[in-house]
């Protein structure tokens, strides 16, 4: 055979496998599940909300998927499983992870869920990207951040699994155990294994202000709410006078003695007020009550917009209202300042009821 016959042949063989190469990459199909956090950073005694969806190439149909999702249960506590896809279920349920199957020795458990269908037409009338279910998640003591992993026990075949980790991150400047969130509040406060509900308080109001006829200014008769449920959530008003800790609570620059405690004499009258804070304040009173700020959307959903003449939100739960916002749990991709629920307008007292706006973490008493 000659020198050129030879080097025309190895090209050529070379040319033939690149191809098969590049075929076997262009028809490659993967089943592919995502997880995505309600909230992204935590610390100790907070909650978040894992939602897990599901895809394949081209949203095709197959034979079914088992599927481990991989957790550190010494720094996370898990709740019942949700809205786990019935199409195809076999079942969940939790194992401790003794063959390490995902690599990753920090993951001690994992929950194991399993769809099929014999026919090859799963997840059948379901548009794809799908929910696999949902899994509410708590930070517990000693929490430093997380990395949950996926798995795959079994997969359709003809496919390959794919699933990115969903890291958990711990809120920058907070303490990462609850003695040390709760070790100067209140015996009150921190004796409740659950979420510790305040007591309703009785403000001296005047009536005519929110919504009755008369204008006793000056009576103890205005009873502030200690609470509101809406679902499975409930919402605690913000704490009042003696139940924060003594000044300097939100020190200065920016929370001077003058602004810890604001009275809204118009609605609550001259002997209740309620105590300001700033961000990293509010989460650990939050914490210290076995609870949490909350999100924009369960503000959004559950507390907004006022209905009516504006006032009913007021006379319902007579919370802080004239010119005031709420600290909620969102913060801004950098970090650095927080969203706010905003009830009034500062200049003319009318209802605003939005979210959209951040104010900075430090140097802002806010409810």
């Amino acid at each position: 055979m000659s020198k050129f016959f030879k080097i025309v042949v190895n090209r050529s063989a070379i040319f033939i496998a690149s191809m098969l190469v590049l075929a076997g990459a262009a028809s490659a199909q993967e089943q592919t599940v995502t997880g995505t956090l309600s909230v992204a950073e935590l610390s100790a005694g907070q909650s978040t909300v894992l939602t897990v969806t599901y895809n394949a190439t081209d949203d095709a149909l197959v034979t079914g998927l088992g599927l481990r999702l991989h957790y550190d249960s010494s720094v996370l506590s898990v709740g019942e499983v949700g809205d786990l896809l019935r199409e195809g279920r076999q079942g969940s349920q939790f194992k401790d992870d003794t063959t390490d199957a995902d690599g990753d020795a920090s993951t001690d458990k994992y929950l194991l869920a399993t769809w099929a269908d014999t026919n090859g037409e799963w997840p059948y009338d379901e548009a794809q990207p799908v929910t696999l279910f949902t899994l509410p998640m708590t930070a517990i003591s000693g929490f430093n951040g997380s990395t949950l992993k996926f798995t795959a026990s079994s997969v359709a075949s003809g496919y390959t699994f794919a699933a990115a980790d969903v890291a958990i991150s711990k809120i920058p400047g907070t303490v990462s155990t609850l003695s040390d969130l709760t070790a100067s509040y209140p015996a009150f406060v921190t004796a409740a294994s659950a979420i510790n509900i305040p007591e309703d308080k009785i403000g001296n109001g005047p009536d005519g202000k929110i919504g009755n006829a008369s204008n006793d200014f000056g009576a103890d008769n205005v009873t502030v709410k200690g609470s509101y449920v809406a679902g499975d959530l409930t919402f605690v008003r913000p704490p009042v006078n003696l139940e924060a800790p003594a000044d300097p609570w939100c020190p200065a620059p920016g929370c001077t003695s003058g602004t810890n405690t604001a009275k809204d004499a118009a609605r609550l009258g001259t002997n209740l007020g309620f105590r300001r804070m700033q961000f990293v304040e509010a989460e650990t009173w939050c914490a210290a009550q076995n609870g949490r700020l909350p999100t924009r959307n369960e503000i959004t959903t559950h507390l907004v917009p006022i209905v009516g003449d504006g006032k009913a939100f007021e006379s319902d739960l007579v919370w802080p209202q004239a010119k005031s916002k709420y600290w909620t749990a969102d913060k801004t991709e950098a970090g650095d300042k927080a969203f706010v629920f905003t009830t009034r307008n500062s200049a003319n007292d009318s209802v605003v009821n939005h979210v959209t706006n951040a104010v900075a973490l430090v140097n802002s008493p806010l409810w």
